[in-house]
């Protein structure tokens, strides 16, 4: 089969979540098919038997006619509103892995955004309309999307029969990782950032500091830290984003600012400007002792999937994150860390200095994490879509007339209803009265 991925997002030597899932399922099926990348962005591909389109958005024409020639298109994001040709694919696969509405909410705070919002609920429901198969990236997302589809009348009599299960409408991927173990090839943080030594523990947050993230109180915990152990440094990895597109948020301000006014700011907490080299990653997360990831207490949390935990559990990191999502309850199941209450500093700092001070804990850790691994390398998690790929087939769904005429079918419904609520009663009426006689 031919298969095209399409992301509005930057694919390069620098990319973010949504580029690297794109990336990496496309290596995997290109071991089976004829695979195509294409970015609305420019870019860089480093993948030997993909082919790649980079800058879509200005040079619509190659992206047109690889769409046109492919038999399966898998896109994301806002791909079908910046390139409408592509709904007219013969086999439309939806990438569901980042529940980007619930992000949103973040913003939509002033009346102004309440706009953007919508907006971004119309562009979901169309997609959501239109695919034949939907890929998501844990249960607690299938479970989303799965009522979000039943409420856009995807889950049909049809469907049901071919599949009770609805598997084959919606499959879980997670976000994955390399099969490869991670090698440190050159020396990143310690001995080389200043003010991080050789001997200090490090603690890492591998990833970009977004709105819907709380390092406000990982901050404020190593303020306190720092008065107990010196050795003891947080780097925030990134803080700049690969695309140029996406503006610096304004929690990445606050937490300098914050860093700055506690006295902590390039003593105990340091910032990387930029965003890492993917290729790089390994290097960091080798030289880190202990990954953390602080979030808020809110709805995003529930049905996120940390890529930045995933490359901790790659590199063996032992992990302290809040607790809310689904990577702290496998922590908490199957102890590969320790997971703290959403702004509990007082926690987030124990949780520091006990993971810092039992070298054997982590070390117990690692060798755990290791066992865990396997069950998300990208040959394993890819299996739902190479399945799909290898006989694409189109989906069920409730035809247009039928969704228009339901109005018309409860006015019918409506009518019936009342006559035969007017019937009862003149039927109880006469019982009385003939009781009455």
């Amino acid at each position: 089969m031919r298969v095209l991925f399409v992301t509005n997002d930057r694919v390069g030597l620098r990319r973010a979540g949504p580029a690297i899932r794109t990336v990496e399922l496309a290596r995997v099926l290109s071991k089976h098919h004829e695979v195509t990348v294409a970015s609305a962005q420019p870019g860089e591909m480093e993948f030997d038997g993909i082919g790649f389109i980079p800058d879509a958005l200005v040079i619509p024409g190659p992206l047109r006619e690889a769409a046109r020639l492919s038999d399966i298109v898998v896109t994301q994001g806002w791909t079908l509103f910046l390139f409408p040709f592509l709904k007219r694919a013969r086999h439309l696969v939806i990438e569901l892995y980042d529940p980007y509405l619930l992000e949103h909410l973040v913003y939509s705070r002033s009346r102004f955004l309440h706009w953007g919002y919508l907006r971004h609920w119309y562009l979901l429901n169309d997609q959501m309309r239109r695919g034949d198969f939907f890929i998501c990236a844990s249960e607690r997302q299938w479970d989303y999307w799965l009522g979000r589809l039943c409420a856009l009348g995807r889950l049909t009599p049809d469907q049901y029969a071919r599949d009770p299960s609805f598997r084959s409408l919606l499959a879980v991927i997670p976000f994955g990782i390399s099969s490869d173990p991670p090698r440190h090839t050159r020396s990143v943080v310690k001995g080389v950032v200043p003010g991080i030594a050789p001997t200090d523990v490090l603690l890492l947050w591998a990833g970009g500091i977004w709105q819907w993230f709380d390092p406000l109180t990982l901050i404020r915990a190593m303020e306190q830290v720092s008065h107990e152990r010196s050795d003891i440094k947080l780097l925030f990895l990134g803080v700049g984003h690969p695309n140029p597109q996406d503006p610096e948020m304004p929690i990445v301000g606050e937490a300098r600012e914050l860093a700055r006014g506690l006295g902590v700011l390039d003593r105990s907490v340091f910032f990387s400007e930029g965003w890492v080299p993917h290729a790089d990653m390994q290097n960091y997360l080798l030289e880190t002792d202990i990954g953390v990831s602080t979030h808020l207490d809110i709805i995003e949390t529930r049905f996120s999937f940390r890529t930045r935990v995933r490359d901790y559990i790659w590199a063996g990191v032992p992990m302290i994150l809040t607790r809310g999502d689904l990577f702290a309850d496998l922590v908490e199941r199957q102890g590969l860390g320790v997971t703290t209450q959403a702004g509990d500093v007082e926690g987030l700092k124990n949780a520091i200095l006990e993971l810092a001070a039992n070298p054997q804990l982590r070390h117990d850790i690692h060798n755990r994490l290791l066992n865990v691994a396997p069950q998300f390398h990208w040959e394993t998690v890819a299996e739902p879509l190479l399945r799909y790929c290898d006989r694409p087939y189109h989906s069920p769904r409730s035809s247009r007339w039928r969704q228009e005429a339901v109005p018309l079918l409860n006015w019918g419904y409506q009518l019936i209803y009342r006559m035969g609520s007017r019937l009862s009663a003149g039927r109880r009426q006469n019982v009385r009265l003939n009781k009455q006689c």
